[in-house]
């Protein structure tokens, strides 16, 4: 028993060190809100960038028929980017934030109107 246990250890630890080795560089978090997202959805989205050491605070979210109609939060990467926005949500807006890791990146940071 000890034996097999031992080995699916070892075997989990190779096969995670190989997909962290093999994985390419290039990492992008992206956040558009719009008109379809709930006050759950916000919460589930706050929850996963807390989980990678990115705070996400709501200021202000307004709702209409339970769709977000307006939000105002600040982002925090915990790396020397952050920002604020608000806005009403429409359909012909993108408001957001965009952070991208890349070395080479034209833009590492953007926040508010993505546009």
């Amino acid at each position: 028993m000890k034996k097999k246990v031992l080995f699916s250890i070892l075997f989990l630890s190779v096969f995670v060190f190989g997909m962290l080795s093999f994985t390419p560089n290039k990492k992008v978090i992206a956040v558009v809100f719009n008109k379809e997202m709930t006050r759950q959805d916000l919460m589930s989205l706050q929850k996963n960038l807390k989980e990678k050491n990115i705070i996400l605070v709501y200021n202000k979210i307004q709702f209409t028929k339970n769709r977000l109609s307006y939000i105002d939060f600040s982002i925090d990467f915990g790396d020397g980017f952050s920002g604020t926005s608000k806005s009403e949500i429409t359909k012909s807006k993108e408001i957001g934030f965009m952070r991208d890791y890349n070395d080479n990146a034209e833009q590492p940071f953007l926040v508010g109107d993505l546009k």
